[in-house]
This record gives structure tokens, C-alpha cells and sequence, in this order.
């Protein structure tokens, strides 16, 4: 929307790269038919104009965190998201996805403190009629890459450490939702467990020699785009 776009121009403006080119506002979703095709010049937008970047080429893409957010705003796109950016990669070009290796539900370590505080934040998210942004794991990743015609040329994962204050973030995030809770005895109750679970976190913090936890990992991917393709 109009708000991330200023949001992020700002953010440019500050690292002084304004000038190196345009934050622009676009969907993806339009023009893509059920079977992963991309209609080019069948003026399928809303308002009948090209679609999002039409036409252009570019050696390097990249895609920050992008397939994980697909579910908060184009529910079930995911798998064809690759098709509709490869069309912009130029022959030879690179695309590199960054991504979050989904939380699992548990685990058999003090970690499972940010399982608890996953599973309560995106109950907090969905009671306030809102979408949870939905993770894919590496693997998920690497076969659509492939499906879309690209060659998978590395990958690479990064472990992710936690602190109390990072943990805090994310019970945060719950807490910013209680008040579109449906009812405030819901909200009340939810806001105890929240509070609980904080004081968990900097318990098991606390007993870390580093007050820090490891679970999960980050990981980028590189996908080339063969230099004989169309």
C-alpha cells in the first residue's frame, strides 16, 4: 500500500540510494492464470493497465521474506509466485530467496520457548480476524525454483539466535491484537498467557551462558535462469 511504499522510499532516503531507483506499488497476483501462466499485454490489471514491471529484465532479483508473506495478503499464490517473477530474470540472471525455515510446534530443548510463543501469537492473529504470514521450509522452496524453470545453484542456512528482547517482539505482536479480540474477557485471559509466557522467556534466557536460545535457521537460495531460455 501507499503507506509501506512511503515507508520504505524514507528508509532509502535515509541510506542515501533514493536516486538509484523506484519503490513502486504492484501485485503479482494479476495476470497469472490458474496454470502459472503470465499473460503479458492481455490487459488483465484491474484497471486494464500493463502488469506490475511489464516488459522489464533485470540480472539480479531479489526475494526478501517474500514467499512467507504471500498468505497475508494473496492467500495460496505461493506456488506460483516463481512463475511470475522468472519473466523479469534475465538469461543468465540470478534470483536469490530469502527465507525463514517454519518454527515447529515443539521441541525437545529450552527452545521450545519460542514454539510456545509462535503458537500464541498466531492465535492471537487469527482471534483478531487477521492472516498469519505462512512460512515454507527450504526444500519447498528449491522444488518450485526448479518447477519454474530455474537451476538451483546454492543454498545456504543461518541459525537463528534468540534473546529475551527478540522474543518480547513476538509476544508483542500478540498483544497488539487483543483489542480486536471478540470479546474482552478473550482478550483479558489472552493477555495473562502472553504475560506468562515473557516471563518464561527470560527465565530460559537467563540459565543460557550467552542468554540466548538457537532454533530454526534463515536461509538464502540461488536460482539461475538457464542463458538458452526464452
Amino acid at each position: 500500500d501507499e503507506n509501506m511504499r512511503r515507508r520504505v522510499f524514507n528508509e532509502a532516503k535515509e541510506l542515501g540510494i533514493a536516486d538509484k531507483g523506484d519503490v513502486i506499488i504492484g501485485n503479482w497476483k494479476e495476470g497469472v492464470g490458474k496454470d502459472g501462466t503470465v499473460e503479458f499485454g492481455a490487459s488483465d490489471t484491474s484497471d486494464g493497465s500493463k502488469l506490475l514491471l511489464e516488459g522489464q529484465q533485470f540480472d539480479t532479483i531479489l526475494a526478501d521474506y517474500l514467499v512467507g508473506a504471500i498468505d497475508g495478503f494473496s492467500p495460496y499464490f505461493q506456488d506460483l509466485i516463481f512463475n511470475r517473477l522468472v519473466p523479469h530474470l534475465a538469461p543468465g540472471g540470478r534470483l536469490y530467496v530469502i527465507g525463514l525455515q517454519p518454527i515447529p510446534d515443539s521441541v525437545n530443548s529450552p527452545a521450545n520457548i519460542m514454539c510456545k510463543i509462535r503458537r500464541v501469537r498466531d492465535a492471537c492473529i487469527l482471534l483478531a480476524n487477521h492472516r498469519c504470514y505462512r512460512e515454507y521450509p527450504l526444500d519447498w522452496i528449491e522444488r518450485h525454483l526448479r518447477k519454474s524453470g530455474l537451476n538451483v545453484v546454492q543454498s545456504r542456512t543461518y541459525p537463528i539466535r534468540y534473546d529475551h528482547s527478540t522474543m518480547v517482539r513476538q509476544i508483542n505482536v500478540g498483544r497488539s491484537k487483543l483489542k480486536l479480540f471478540p470479546t474482552k474477557g478473550m482478550a483479558a485471559e489472552m493477555g495473562k498467557v502472553l504475560d506468562d509466557l515473557e516471563k518464561e522467556s527470560l527465565e530460559v534466557t537467563r540459565k543460557q551462558s550467552d542468554g540466548r536460545i538457537t532454533l530454526g535457521y534463515d536461509y538464502v537460495v540461488v536460482a539461475e535462469r538457464p542463458v538458452d531460455s526464452d
